[in-house]
């Protein structure tokens, strides 16, 4: 007889509170790195003044990147938390069915 695959939901549940709150910690980056546009003020010359727009186009993408990523954990978190909450369900019922049979 082969191998069995165990999974403990609670720590599949655990792994979700971490998922969310690694979330948490990179939607603050996000919020830096839209931040870090506005460090300093460009001068007047014109180098200066492209420099500053570009500056704030690569921070404004980052932003945004940095943000989808932490939509995408907030996500696997949730989807994590529902596969451990699945997985208790369906244990229960199967033992369920098994107690009847035995």
């Amino acid at each position: 007889m082969g191998d069995f695959i165990f999974m403990e939901p609670e720590a599949v549940v655990g792994a979700s509170g971490s998922a969310a709150a690694l979330a948490g910690e990179v939607a603050a980056h996000g919020g830096q790195a839209a931040a870090s546009s506005a460090v300093v003020p460009p001068g007047l010359e014109e180098i200066s003044a492209a420099n500053a727009a570009k500056v704030m186009q690569v921070a404004t993408e980052a932003s945004t990147v940095i943000e989808a990523g932490a939509a995408f954990h907030a996500e696997h978190g949730l989807a994590v938390g529902t596969s451990a909450a699945l997985t208790t369900l369906a244990d229960a019922v199967n033992y369920a069915a098994i107690a009847d049979i035995v």
